[in-house]
């Protein structure tokens, strides 16, 4: 199969699952935002943050992400005898240190409490703790199956879990009251419903391996994967000090009669945030195996053609996302939410202007792990993460979350400034016509721009349509604004995909990629040769 074909084929299931997994958490987040405090949220989130953190060291770094590198590889070379033993080695380590981790986070729970000012954290800590076993099964069989290029299973997978978690925290919102414990109980149950769906599927898949005759020494391959193991682990360290520093410091700093409420609405505006990674994300499932394979194989300009089309596609579909944040944050955070969560409006502008910047790392960070040189990746987080936390400790106490958004949005520019400093080793090929996409983003906005008051005058009307305020009618409410405003979108994406067009921004790969994506989605031919010819300008 041709690279476009398993871009589009795998992209096409994962988009799909993004979208649902943006409409469940949408709901479940609504739900929340609507039955349990500010406090709670906050609470639950302060630890999960925590829990996140010994997740890195619960499996020594031979879990999720040593599977993916290692399972495409040695098939790319077809040595299954040696993915066979490296699952039989990742799934051992995993379950003896996640247990290991379980026990010690239930012993210093209350000594953590005590950090954070709240001795309610306690309960909530045995709770997720069990999620540091689960995690380990539901991302090692992510990882294989991403590795064996399963991406209709992962999305699967994945849709399951954000679906399930939100039948799960309302039935127990319901039965053991609107607490934290519901949401931790209902989080966790969710992936442990998901993760014997997962297993099943990758017992499945295991059992297809093909046979090979290769010697495995068990030795001479711990050796092997256990460095690479521990550099994962020093990484995701340092990275976790870019993605749970915020909100620790944030619980820590502010006043205990508000630190958790903020926390609360921090998490979930950056949450809404992370809606600029939808496409890239999934582009990036799909495109780790390829390169992986493709370095196995010495295929050098695979690798330089796969992590091109991934900056074109990075650029295209991002641009527009980062724009329609910063031009209508409030009125999102305000319509999804409620307006409590529109003081995070600020906030989500910064962050989403940090990811934006942040996705364009991504190809050179996949092609590192390929190449096993991990150890320039490491050096850059590092980097990233020393600032990260120099400026939670001078912005955060001065400007609360408003603070803590910035100081990621730098943290992830230097980030991504440094990668692309050292893009030559890793054979990183930039589209010329990068700045095209910018272009034609930047021009489509600027109609959004001067019909912004109407617009906020139609969104706003909206609730005089309907006048009672049970959870079920502010759903409702809710879903038609988002109607209106969707319809808004749709109006400047068509706008946009016309500059796209005119400026002839799509090549045949991409046409390539958007004509399997539509294969998959059962569209009549006929469409997709009318689609061809018009990105084609044919």
């Amino acid at each position: 199969m041709s690279v476009t074909k398993t871009i589009a084929k795998g992209s096409a299931w994962m988009l799909i699952a993004a979208f649902l997994i943006k409409f469940f958490g949408w709901i479940y987040y609504v739900v929340l935002a609507r039955t349990v405090s500010q406090e709670q949220i906050g609470v639950f989130y302060i630890v999960l943050s925590v829990i996140n953190i010994v997740i890195i060291f619960s499996n020594l770094g031979l879990g999720s992400g040593a599977v993916k590198r290692y399972v495409a590889f040695y098939a790319g070379e077809g040595k299954f005898n040696y993915v066979k033993k490296i699952l039989k080695i990742s799934s051992t380590a995993g379950i003896i240190f996640s247990i290991i981790c379980m026990i010690l986070i239930m012993m210093v729970s209350p000594k953590l409490a005590d950090f954070f000012h709240n001795p309610g954290l306690v309960p909530i800590f045995y709770i997720m703790a069990v999620h540091i076993l689960v995690w380990n099964f539901y991302s090692m069989t992510i990882g294989f199956l991403q590795a064996r290029k399963k991406i209709r299973l992962i999305s699967h997978m994945k849709s399951l879990q954000g679906s399930s978690k939100l039948i799960f925290t309302v039935i127990l919102l319901f039965f053991l009251g609107f607490t934290v414990k519901s949401i931790a109980f209902g989080f966790v149950l969710s992936f442990i419903f998901t993760s014997l769906v997962g297993l099943r599927w990758a017992f499945k898949e295991y059992r297809s391996l093909p046979e090979s005759d290769e010697y495995v020494g068990k030795l001479e391959l711990l050796k092997d994967m256990l460095p690479f193991g521990l550099t994962t682990v020093l990484i995701s360290s340092v990275s976790i000090i870019n993605n749970s520093t915020d909100r620790l410091m944030l619980g820590y700093f502010l006043p205990a009669e508000t630190g958790a409420a903020m926390v609360g609405i921090y998490t979930i505006t950056i949450g809404f945030a992370s809606v600029m990674l939808i496409f890239t994300s999934a582009i990036g499932v799909t495109i780790f195996p390829i390169i992986t394979e493709s370095w196995a194989r010495k295929d050098i300009k695979g690798i330089a053609d796969v992590t091109s089309i991934f900056i074109r596609w990075a650029a295209i579909t991002t641009t527009p996302l980062l724009l329609g944040i910063l031009i209508f944050s409030r009125q999102i955070l305000t319509i999804i939410y409620g307006s409590d969560y529109a003081l995070g409006y600020i906030a989500l502008m910064l962050y989403g202007a940090g990811l934006f910047v942040y996705v364009f790392s991504l190809p050179i960070q996949y092609t590192l792990t390929a190449m096993r040189r991990l150890d320039v990746t490491l050096k850059i987080v590092a980097v990233s993460a020393a600032l990260n936390v120099i400026l939670n400790f001078i912005l955060i106490p001065r400007y609360g979350i408003e603070g803590a958004a910035l100081t990621s949005a730098i943290s992830f520019t230097v980030m991504t400034m440094l990668f692309f400093y050292i893009k030559e080793i890793t054979y990183l090929k930039i589209p010329r016509d990068i700045y095209k996409m910018i272009l034609a983003g930047i021009i489509t906005i600027i109609p959004l721009i001067v019909f912004k008051p109407f617009i906020g005058g139609v969104l706003g009307s909206v609730p005089t349509l309907i006048v009672s305020n049970d959870i079920i009618m502010e759903v409702l409410k809710k879903f038609l604004k988002l109607s209106v405003l969707g319809i808004l979108i749709l109006i400047a994406g068509i706008i946009y995909l016309a500059f796209l067009i005119l400026f002839r921004v799509f090549v045949k790969e991409d046409v390539d990629i958007i004509s399997g994506a539509m294969r998959r989605l059962y569209i009549p031919k006929k469409w997709i040769l009318v689609t061809e010819r018009i990105l084609l300008r044919k």
